[in-house]
């Protein structure tokens, strides 16, 4: 005579049905050619025809069991016989504190909020441009001091063998000069349109035309066109490093400053490099010399490190160095500059 399962008392182990309604508690072995293998810790090692016997998991019995559930007996067969292991235990959810379950929805408020914003915005640019608004603040050391809010957009397309860039910025602040006088509302701004056309994997053509007002300075207005070749030296994902050269002519219309046009031999290079896929570094410079008289020429520098906090916003802080020999006899040649911003892309 069997024993049922309440007289084995084994809690929480598989349990044997056979034909006649009898229970046997214990662990099932195996199930193979119609015989099922079964341990009983009071019958020991029982085999039976699986055509009189049936095995059930404690999940499978109506008595209640504490704890994870077990899979299945016949599940563990089938993935036995799947060639797969069997199921892990299922693991309780952790129950959230009221403060987790506010935090969870506003991230997805601001998720939701911000996948709106940057789906509109999209809806108004020319398909296939990517680029990012900057918001900064800008310290500039030149023979005045200014502080000044800067914003402005970066955007670019890649379409082949040719790269379309542009780039727009306004800036305002309050300036200091040398004798402690302050001027409110100091306004500079500019933009740029850059196309390159690739000649081969390493060998390229740019042109770039560019826009400047800057009023401390005494710039009133700067327009360059600027046309070269150039080749890259790297071009991995990680490191990408150019060099080009060219001409530019400049119409430069500055206070108290005769001469309009100018002619520049120009040499330049641009370099980026990713440390991961959080931080990079960028670097550019560009010189421009009038061959027939050597005491014009403007030199412009720029490092930057770049992070990336999340997805949706970027902090840069750049240093600028720039030089114009042919600004006023007023004005300062050279111009140092630090710039903090924080990027959003689109």
């Amino acid at each position: 005579m069997f024993l049922p399962l309440s007289a084995v008392g084994l809690h929480g182990a598989d349990v044997l049905v056979l034909q006649n309604g009898d229970t046997i508690s214990g662990q099932y072995v195996s199930q193979a050619n119609g015989v099922i293998t079964f341990k009983s810790p009071i019958l020991g090692t029982i085999r039976i025809s699986d055509k009189l016997a049936e095995v059930q998991s404690p999940a499978e019995t109506t008595e209640e069991v504490d704890g994870p559930s077990i899979p299945a007996a016949g599940e563990q067969l089938a993935d036995a016989a799947a060639g797969t292991p069997p199921a892990a235990n299922a693991e309780a959810e952790p129950t959230k504190t009221a403060e987790q379950i506010a935090a969870e929805k506003q991230a997805e408020y601001y998720d939701k909020l911000f996948a709106e914003w940057k789906e509109t915005f999209q809806s108004i640019i020319p398909e296939g441009w990517s680029g990012k608004i900057n918001v900064g603040y800008t310290y500039t050391d030149s023979d005045s001091t200014t502080t000044s809010l800067i914003t402005g957009f970066k955007a670019k397309k890649d379409s082949g063998k040719n790269h379309y860039e542009m780039a727009a910025f306004y800036e305002f602040g309050d300036t200091v000069n040398s004798k402690g006088v302050k001027t409110v509302n100091t306004d500079k701004y500019g933009g740029g349109f850059n196309y390159k056309y690739d000649l081969s994997e390493v060998w390229f053509i740019t042109s770039t035309s560019s826009y400047l007002h800057d009023q401390v300075k005494e710039i009133n207005n700067q327009a360059t066109e600027q046309v070269g070749v150039g080749y890259r030296i790297f071009n991995d994902d990680d490191m990408k490093l150019s060099v080009n050269g060219g001409m530019a002519l400049q119409y430069n219309n500055v206070s108290g400053v005769s001469q309009k046009w100018y002619y520049y031999m120009t040499l330049g290079n641009d370099f980026e490099y990713h440390f991961n896929k959080y931080f990079r570094a960028e670097q550019n410079f560009n010189v421009r010399l009038d061959p027939s008289e050597t005491s014009q020429y403007q030199i412009y520098f720029r490092v930057a490190g770049i992070a990336k906090l999340t997805d949706w916003v970027e902090a840069s802080l750049s240093y600028n160095y720039s030089y114009d020999s042919t600004v006023g006899v007023g004005s300062t040649k050279d111009e140092q500059r630090i710039i903090f911003a924080l990027g959003i892309p689109f």
